[in-house]
């Protein structure tokens, strides 16, 4: 009898929250939405400090480092030309504490079909009044060793 009422309460329990997987879901909702071009959509899942940080591979050689705001990122979006922008992540990392949480994911980005660069995002995210937030996010931009199409 008690083996019988021990597995009632592990059935009737709520299942236990998986940060990693929330994370990550949280991850794909905010590129889905870019991918999209729901900057909307996208701006909404991010604090109003966002901080944007680029790294930049030129073709002929060294880095170009820039920062940008919120405003200015979601802006590019909303004033995009029509176009097919297809960002994909190739695999990611995740690492959580507590409410804190990294995602590290390399990436291609295609537009209208052509392979422009690829690199590696950097999505910091933190758990606030219960939602999983963009804090940080950055991205490096090199057009050369892409994955091929």
């Amino acid at each position: 009898m008690k083996p019988m009422i021990a597995m009632a309460l592990l059935l009737a329990a709520p299942a236990a929250a998986n940060p990693k997987a929330e994370v990550l879901a949280a991850t794909n909702a905010f590129m889905a939405a870019l991918n999209r071009g729901d900057a909307n959509g996208a701006e909404a899942m991010t604090h109003p400090t966002l901080t944007i940080q680029v790294l930049r591979f030129p073709p002929e050689g060294g880095s170009r480092y820039s920062v940008m705001t919120r405003q200015q990122l979601f802006d590019n979006f909303r004033n995009a030309p029509p176009r097919k922008f297809e960002e994909l992540i190739v695999r990611s990392k995740v690492l959580v504490t507590r409410d804190y949480a990294h995602v590290w994911a390399p990436y291609t980005l295609d537009i209208d079909g052509k392979r422009i660069h690829c690199g590696v995002d950097s999505f910091g995210w933190s758990k606030l009044d219960g939602k999983w937030v963009l804090t940080t996010f950055g991205w490096t931009a090199d057009p050369k060793g892409c994955p091929p199409k």
